[in-house]
């Protein structure tokens, strides 16, 4: 159906959703939610390796290269032997931090919406 006054604004198609606080139904933010930090642990027969913070991560499957980010669907990857690149988050020390990598001999990715397990065979940094 036209909007019948040029000069009023179109109704919100989005749907509402009830305010917390007062129960009222309102729109939804425009503004998204910040998603968490992924969580990245590197753990060989040696010991972990890395257990730190990071925006990104990329892993050398058994299929190819994978890239996570936070939020990903869960699941369990085998890895081949390769290179594990990682882009940690920055902070207001070091506002641009370099690249982390590590080579590794094979293994298994556990990974989650917030949490990128490796479990590696072998693993060194590169």
């Amino acid at each position: 159906m036209p909007n019948p006054d040029p000069a009023s604004p179109a109704p919100d198609p989005r749907p509402l959703t009830p305010d917390p606080s007062s129960g009222a139904a309102r729109p939804p933010s425009p503004v998204p939610r910040l998603l968490s930090p992924l969580r990245l642990s590197i753990i060989s027969p040696s010991g972990t390796l890395l257990s730190c913070p990071v925006d990104s991560v990329v892993i050398p499957a058994w299929n190819g290269l994978m890239g996570i980010l936070p939020e990903h669907a869960p699941l369990l990857a085998m890895l081949r032997p390769g290179t594990v690149r990682a882009r940690p988050l920055p902070s207001p020390l070091v506002p641009s931090p370099p690249p982390l990598s590590f080579q590794i001999t094979g293994g298994f990715a556990d990974v989650g919406p917030t949490h990128v397990n490796i479990i590696a065979d072998s693993a060194t940094r590169a």
